[in-house]
C-alpha cells in the first residue's frame, strides 16, 4: 500500500513538472514570434505622403507635420506608395530605430 501511494506521488510530481516545462517552452516561443517594434516617422515635408510596409503590406498616410507610428520587424522595408504601387525605398527597419523619431526629409 505504501508503494502505491509513493508511486502515485512520484507520478503526480512528474506530470506537474512536465506541464510547467511545456508552459515555459510555449512562453519562450511566443516571445520569439513577437519581435515587432515601433518606428516613428515625422513628415516634415510640405506634402502628405503615402507609404507601404513591404513586410506586412500595410499602407499609411503620413500627414504633413504629423508623426506616425508604424509597427515593423527587423529587415522590413518601407516604400513610397504611389498610384497603388510600391515606389522608392524610404528605409529598412532595424531595432535601433525603435521608439526614435525619424524625419522623413532626412531618410
Amino acid at each position: 500500500m505504501k508503494k502505491i501511494i509513493f508511486i502515485s506521488i512520484i507520478a503526480l510530481t512528474l506530470i506537474s513538472f512536465n506541464s510547467s516545462s511545456n508552459a515555459i517552452s510555449k512562453i519562450e516561443k511566443l516571445e520569439l514570434v513577437s519581435e515587432k517594434f515601433d518606428i516613428k516617422i515625422k513628415n516634415d515635408t510640405d506634402n502628405e505622403v503615402k507609404v507601404i510596409n513591404a513586410g506586412s503590406g500595410g499602407s499609411y498616410s503620413l500627414t504633413k507635420g504629423a508623426t506616425t507610428t508604424i509597427k515593423m520587424e527587423e529587415g522590413d522595408k518601407l516604400h513610397y506608395y504611389e498610384k497603388g504601387k510600391k515606389g522608392a525605398l524610404i528605409l529598412t527597419a532595424s531595432k535601433d530605430m525603435h521608439g526614435k523619431v525619424q524625419l522623413l526629409s532626412k531618410i
